[in-house]
């Protein structure tokens, strides 16, 4: 790429072990595809197999020759970071919420879900630092994590918000397993002030008339063209690992075509940061087969970085301000309504500071508050429904305990005399073969009922309270800002 450009791609890979299928060969060929392509930054999520990312990262030596892998969970983050330019700080915050441990098969708790980031030394923009994250995903129709994903994208955005207040250039990227429409979306962007890369270059296709496009679109005979106009990234009909694929024929698939935006690459906009090119990338079959390089398409979004002072770093200018107010004003309208108060403005970083500066509205802030309080309450009731198993189980490990050391006595004096002693005696050995597993079993399953109820099931709770309160803080903060604008720090 050029010196004032910057090319970044997001994909999730898909690198479970045993899990995914192909794996190996599907990691080997992604990491031939970036070598082939110009990037500047490459995002990954899902490399769980430590193998696969010092297999990657040779494989892309020459490129991007700096790259880092972020620790942490039971089995990694999966998250890894590779750059054409200087890494020169790392750092992993993981979320403190981020599923539970008896959902064992849905993993997310045993990874430490969480965001990575890097400060990259840019030679026109400066120090950039660039997140990646990968939030909490859903399982089933019921999501039982909404709550989850909403802390996590709300302690993101706190970070996110302490990078702009520092005046620094900033990426996100990631898979978010959030609509455009969800809360976790709004927050990244009403609160943390990010910009939606791809959202930014294609809003402005259709002037407006976005109905009239998407009829167009469904039948569109060109599959790839759905999927670039609609940014499709996750659930695909056209992925071969798909849940939605069934090899069907052209016709058929046209009639099926589906698929969620869920990757991103946001940023912050600012006079030395510009997005002029965002597409779904890898949307091709694997050279030489018949497979998707991995169950999500990627992203890629194309910078133009220009150089200017400090101050400039944290303000535009009044030309550009408006023109990007306007501009995103017309996206919020379309994603949220016609509410003029979500319109977004670019705050200088001495605004980012202000903890009550924010595009958050008060509606949408209570709305946050009740759906996390309702969360609260299932955790409630699923601890509490723990602990009367656990008091359960305690009982019955008592009775097993009982039986297994009186009726042998019982058994015992009864035989003195008898003629029945060979028996007697089978009894007693039996006994405690028989009732000793079951009494191993509820001990051990004692023992977890009180440690995930009381221990992670209460410190699930006071954690969401936690996040309650600091919402309600905020609230608070917006209605006292309403009731005096001077409170509000200006630059």
């Amino acid at each position: 790429m050029a010196p004032n450009t910057l090319s970044v791609l997001s994909l999730n890979c898909w690198g479970l072990y045993i899990v995914s299928k192909k794996r190996k060969f599907r990691l080997e060929s992604i990491a031939k595809a970036i070598n082939q392509a110009s990037y500047d930054i490459v995002t990954l999520q899902e490399i769980w197999v430590q193998d696969d990312f010092q297999k990657i990262k040779a494989c892309l030596a020459t490129k991007l020759p700096y790259a880092k892998y972020f620790y942490s969970g039971a089995l990694g983050s999966g998250l890894a970071i590779f750059s054409k330019f200087p890494i020169i700080q790392t750092s992993y915050f993981r979320y403190s919420l981020a599923g539970r441990p008896l959902k064992v098969f849905h993993g997310d708790y045993y990874v430490g879900k969480g965001c990575a980031t890097v400060c990259l030394e840019h030679p026109i923009a400066g120090l950039i630092q660039v997140f990646t994250t990968h939030l909490h995903a859903g399982y089933g129709n019921s999501d039982e994590y909404q709550g989850h994903r909403i802390t996590e994208s709300w302690e993101l955005a706190n970070l996110l918000r302490s990078a702009a207040a520092q005046g620094r250039q900033i990426i996100v990227t990631g898979d978010f397993n959030s609509v455009p429409t969800s809360y976790n979306y709004r927050i990244l962007m009403e609160h943390a002030f990010m910009t939606d890369s791809w959202l930014e270059v294609h809003s402005g296709d259709d002037d407006g008339n976005w109905e009239s496009r998407n009829q167009q679109r469904l039948h569109d005979d060109d599959p790839d063209s759905f999927i670039q106009q609609f940014g499709i990234t996750c659930n695909s009909s056209s992925n071969t690992w798909s849940k939605h694929f069934r090899g069907l024929s052209q016709e058929t698939m046209q009639q099926r075509r589906t698929g969620d935006r869920l990757d991103y690459i946001f940023y912050r906009r600012t006079s030395e940061l510009r997005c002029t090119e965002s597409f779904v990338v890898m949307t091709e079959r694997i050279p030489g087969t018949n497979m998707s390089y991995s169950d999500h398409y990627g992203v890629q979004s194309n910078f133009i970085v220009s150089g200017g002072d400090d101050d400039e770093q944290m303000l535009l200018s009044t030309e550009n301000m408006a023109t990007m107010n306007n501009h995103d004003s017309g996206i919020r309208t379309h994603l949220f309504g016609g509410n003029n108060s979500l319109a977004m403005t670019q705050p200088s970083s001495f605004e980012m500071a202000s903890p009550t500066y924010t595009n958050l509205d008060l509606t949408t802030v209570q709305e946050l508050i009740i759906v996390l309080q309702k969360d609260q309450q299932a955790m409630r009731r699923t601890a509490q429904r723990l602990l009367r198993c656990f008091m359960a189980l305690v009982g019955l490990v008592i009775i097993l305990y009982i039986v297994i050391v009186v009726v042998p006595y019982r058994v015992t004096i009864s035989i003195v005399g008898s003629w029945h002693r060979d028996n007697d005696m089978l009894i007693i050995w039996l006994l405690p073969l028989l009732v000793g597993i079951p009494l191993i079993v509820c001990s051990v399953l004692a023992m977890v009922c009180l440690i995930v109820g009381f221990v992670f099931g209460y410190g699930e709770q006071q954690t969401m309270h936690q996040h309650v309160t600091d919402l309600q803080t905020l609230l608070h903060g917006i209605q006292l800002r309403n009731r005096t604008p001077s409170l509000i720090p200006r630059s």
